[in-house]
């Protein structure tokens, strides 16, 4: 056995930079998160508006920039959360393991390791480097997190083993002949630290929002600007003006509003056991027309249950569990298929070992040889048949190829009354006594959610590293439409286009395979969302629309995965959808109010603009406005409960409500100042921006009313509400004074009220003409 590394040897490597350790980062860190939540389009134009409202205003005026930082908050508070709920969940590698060095075996970090040291494993641990076997005592590694396949695999002396892999059976000594950033996993975990944001409609929308009203506002601002000056009596006051013009077009309670529902719906899942690390994962995943599944750790446990024991004749099904039961006590190193044997069987019968031949990959079976009851054999049934010689078609041989295409894993029990050949050769005299049929554990919940996804017009793609006959057989029992149409990867070159649309089932996919089939989707025009728990599903999960990472997954693919099922329940994935799609339903119909004020507020920046007049409000007078009739009612609408199925075109849906009811809305309200203003009511400026603010407020509820259509019982309370609200604004003297609202004389108030009553009944009949 292997002394190890010296401590001058060890010593000597780690100075030339040859120990296993690498940047390994669960997520991001803080400061990309505050980044990416405060250096935004929305924020640059808030501040740059507050500044000048400070520099030459009053501070009350630049109420509308606490949006701003509610909105941050929000944002970096739920994203910190995720951040610290995926750190604490960090399982890439062991924490520690064992080493040779000098002689001595000892317990260091994995990351202290250096190359070319001897480590020692056993069951239960995860291979901290890449190394070559030094000694074998029955090793058997899953390697599900790299390759996809589910079976453990046997290493013997001088075969590799791989970092991330996991010891399922056996114990063995290793040399590390690659570390750190030379080490296979790290080429694919290095893909996970590009952080890349979440492909969102409603993100996309709100951005082509805000960079429209970029475009415009600094010509607008410098056209109010120019008007002001004209108008006003001073410098300070035409930039407060302009200020209350140009805030108007910013639609920032639609991106608070966004932030906040997309934040309660993240509360919800967290309490289901769902980190969303993204808030617009949740809008994403209720978008997807394609859920793309791996097969081990999603659609199945990555276990091997038994699921049948089938005696052969002249043995009976008592005698073969004996048999196994004895075999499983004799085994030395007990392998995972020993282990799932020993949970189910009866006691052992003690019987006295007399010779034992372990298992290796390169006979394929394991047997003992007991005092008085002969020699057992269980193994490959491909293997024992050739051995024992005859076999009609529809005896065993027969038997085992249809449990093989049904995805059961078989293995022959064979029984010689004789002992083991010469070099442990298989005795001469062996009789088949059995099948064990071991079947892939499939989640308890998969079913249902494969159910649900289909009744949701979904399509369900299983991408698989395994055998794709097993993988299709798999799905078949899931009831997967189109489970019998399956590829082996390993014979198709790409471009992989037809293929993935035609194609439900796909087996031996290597990692840039499943990606590539991800971007086939997704040139097609699907939505796409990745299912996975291995290395090998990380660039799948980073190309994909939504990655969704199991809690089985190592840490760097939780890492890049926008949504984490912390408990492994595959049927938390229609709750993730159901709070989507409320979220996006409710955002189109506040998108629409706010739009809508975006809409009237470059009117009325045109408007006045090019007329020369004062702007007819002040800023806060424009908050209440956007309180009353906005803000308030779409955060109250933006938790509604729904269902609707979720559709594209969001965009152009709420600018064809926004932009007649932006032009309805500026249309009344300017009629209304300019009459106050003109000769005919001859109102001071004061009395004519309470007269359009009350007009604009009135259009407002109207608005808000047609928006909500065909109104409930909820609706009326909420409408009754804001109505009695705005009455205690106007009959409270401290809040009056605040919104510097001033009454106009009766005479005129009533001339304005009621060509503001006419103008709202005249547009409903219009509408209401055109919708028939």
């Amino acid at each position: 056995m292997s002394d190890g590394l010296t401590s001058n040897e060890v010593a000597a490597r780690r100075e030339s930079g040859r120990i296993n350790r690498v940047q390994d980062r669960t997520s991001r860190t803080y400061g990309e998160i505050v980044r990416r939540n405060v250096l935004t389009r929305f924020n640059a134009i808030i501040t740059a508006l507050a500044v000048v409202v400070f520099v030459v205003g009053s501070p009350i005026d630049a109420l509308f920039a606490g949006i701003m930082v509610v909105n941050i908050a929000i944002g970096v508070i739920q994203e910190v959360r995720a951040k610290r709920t995926l750190d604490r969940l960090r399982i890439l590698i062991a924490p520690t393991v064992t080493v040779r060095r000098d002689g001595q075996d000892a317990r260091v970090a994995a990351d202290d390791l250096v190359l070319d040291d001897v480590v020692l494993l056993a069951a239960g641990d995860q291979v901290p480097v890449d190394a070559v076997v030094l000694e074998s005592g029955g090793l058997e590694v899953d390697e599900s997190a790299l390759s996809g396949e589910a079976d453990a695999v046997s290493k013997q002396v001088g075969d590799e083993v791989l970092s991330g892999s996991a010891v399922v059976a056996g114990s063995a000594s290793v040399k590390a002949i690659r570390v750190g950033t030379d080490a296979w996993i790290h080429g694919l975990v290095t893909q996970a630290k590009e952080f890349a944001l979440t492909r969102s409609e409603l993100r996309t929308g709100v951005d082509q929002i805000l960079r429209i009203v970029s475009w415009i506002l600094v010509p607008l601002a410098g056209l109010l600007l120019w008007s002001q000056l004209r108008a006003s009596s001073g410098v300070a006051d035409a930039l407060v003006a302009a200020v209350a013009g140009v805030v108007g077009l910013v639609p920032q309670g639609l991106v608070l509003l966004v932030s906040v529902a997309m934040a309660v719906a993240v509360g919800r899942l967290a309490r289901n056991h769902v980190v969303v690390q993204e808030l617009y994962a949740v809008e994403g995943l209720a978008r997807i027309d394609v859920l793309c599944v791996d097969k081990t750790g999603t659609l199945t446990t990555g276990k091997f249950v038994l699921d049948a024991l089938e005696p052969l004749a002249p043995f009976t099904e008592a005698e073969l569990r004996e048999a196994l039961a004895a075999l499983a006590a004799a085994e030395s190193s007990e392998t995972a298929t020993m282990r799932t044997l020993s949970d189910v069987l009866d006691p052992s019968p003690n019987w006295k070992v007399t010779a034992h031949v372990a298992f290796s990959s390169a006979r394929k079976w394991s047997g003992t040889t007991f005092a008085e009851h002969g020699t057992l054999i269980m193994g490959a049934p491909e293997i024992l048949l050739d051995s024992i010689g005859h076999d009609s078609a529809d005896g065993p041989r027969g038997r085992v190829a249809d449990l093989a295409a049904d995805a059961k894993r078989v293995l022959l029990v064979a029984h010689s009354s004789g002992p083991f050949g010469a070099d442990e050769q298989l005795p001469n005299d062996l009789a088949a006594m059995g099948l064990v049929v071991l079947a892939e554990e499939v989640r308890s919940d998969a079913a249902e959610t494969m159910s649900y996804f289909a009744n949701q017009h979904v399509v369900v793609k299983v991408i698989s590293g395994d055998n794709p006959t097993t993988v299709s057989a798999i799905a078949k029992r899931l009831s997967i439409p189109g489970a019998d149409q399956f590829a082996d990867m390993r014979e198709i070159t790409g471009p992989f286009d037809e293929l993935a649309l035609k194609t439900t089932v796909f087996g031996r996919v290597l990692p840039e395979q499943k990606r590539e089939l991800i971007e086939a989707l997704q040139r097609a025009g699907h939505v796409v969302a990745m299912t996975g728990d291995g290395v090998n599903d990380i660039p799948a999960l980073k190309r994909a629309d939504i990655g969704i990472a199991m809690d089985t997954a190592t840490s760097a693919t939780k890492a890049i995965a926008q949504v984490v099922l912390l408990d492994g329940r595959f049927d938390r994935l229609p709750t993730v959808v159901a709070e989507g799609r409320r979220v996006i339903a409710n955002m189109e119909r506040v998108s629409s109010l706010f739009v809508t004020k975006t809409v009237y507020a470059v009117v009325f920046a045109l408007a006045i603009g090019l007329s020369g007049s004062i702007f007819p409000f002040l800023p806060r007078q424009m908050s209440l406005v956007s309180e009353l009739t906005i803000g308030i009612p779409a955060f109250v609408l933006s938790f509604r409960s729904s269902d609707a199925p979720s559709r594209a075109g969001y965009l152009k849906r709420v600018l064809r409500f926004a932009v007649p009811a932006g032009l309805a809305a500026a249309t009344v309200t300017l009629a209304s100042y300019w009459l106050a203003r003109s000769p005919v009511v001859s109102a001071s400026l004061a009395q004519a921006r309470s007269v359009s603010t009350f007009a604009l407020i009135s259009v407002g509820f109207w608005i808000l009313y047609r928006l909500m259509r065909p109104i409930d019982r909820f609706d009326i309370v909420l409408l009754t509400a804001l109505l009695t609200l705005f009455g205690g604004v106007l009959v409270t003297p401290f809040v009056r004074r605040f919104y510097a609202l001033t009454f106009p004389p009766l005479t005129d108030a009533l001339l304005t009220a009621g060509l503001t009553i006419g103008s709202i009944v005249a547009l409903e009949a219009i509408l209401r003409w055109v919708d028939r």
